[in-house]
């Protein structure tokens, strides 16, 4: 039984087994212009799949294929096949709206992903900032006589702590007039191996500026990474146990 689908609300066509096409719908013919066999519409990459699933041993299937229109080579279609008495009827769904709308959901997407790096980037500009500060307080200069101050140091002994601050401290203590200088190590955690000649180029610059050294509160893995490098502490530096004891000890020196 041939059946009429000549005016099929969709592009609609009954085919045989070999996929010549027996009839279409009006707006098949306005969509894909006459053709003698199924197969002249569709991709030729396409045309595999398309003979492999429309085979009457499917029944009924439902798939996408790539096809040639009046207005596009390309077009995507959903196509819905059913098989009856060696017959198969067959209607196809453009999808070419919906590969639109996926576009622009896609774009859109794109579009929050670039604000949300630009916020991403506005917060690690924050943070650096913040951290910049951090670095900055974490090796202030505390003065406690007309010739003698403090650095106590925070955190981790890195490289970093010197680069954010050693300009600003070897002005203090040009300015100030001081002839020593205890850098305590009670509140540093770890000395990475970054900090380490920082620190040496930092008290050489001391001393070449008449600013004695004088160490304190170093823990015996801050010896250890510092002997690592051969930082003499003996030949080159004055150390004492605490920061009370170094106070006490040079002040009491500063009044003799």
């Amino acid at each position: 039984m041939i059946y009429d689908i000549n005016d099929h609300p969709l592009p609609a066509f009954l085919i045989d087994e070999t996929l010549t096409i027996l009839s279409q719908s009006e707006n098949a013919a306005k969509a894909f212009s006459i053709h003698s066999s199924f197969l002249d519409l569709v991709d030729f990459d396409s045309r595999d799949k398309a003979v492999r699933m429309l085979s009457p041993s499917q029944d009924e299937v439902e798939l996408e294929l790539v096809m040639n229109t009046v207005q596009s080579p390309y077009s995507l279609f959903q196509v819905f096949a059913k098989w009856s008495s060696g017959v198969g009827q067959i209607v196809c769904i453009r999808q070419d709206d919906r590969i639109e709308k996926l576009s622009t959901m896609l774009q859109k997407q794109r579009e929050r992903l670039a604000d949300t790096n630009f916020d991403l980037l506005d917060k690690k500009e924050e943070l650096e900032a913040a951290l910049l500060k951090i670095k900055k307080l974490s090796s202030p200069f505390l003065p406690i006589s007309n010739n003698m101050g403090i650095i106590p140091l925070f955190g981790e002994l890195e490289k970093e702590l010197f680069l954010v601050n050693e300009l600003n401290l070897l002005q203090i203590l040009n300015n100030g007039k001081y002839e020593r200088v205890i850098l305590d190590f009670s509140g540093i955690g770890e000395i990475e191996n970054s900090g380490v000649l920082p620190l040496l180029s930092f008290c050489s610059m001391l001393e070449v500026t008449g600013v004695s050294v004088v160490l304190c509160g170093l823990k015996p893995n801050h010896v250890l990474q510092l002997m690592k490098y051969d930082f003499e502490l003996n030949q080159n530096f004055e150390v004492t146990v605490s920061l009370k004891d170094a106070v006490d000890y040079y002040l009491k020196q500063s009044f003799m």
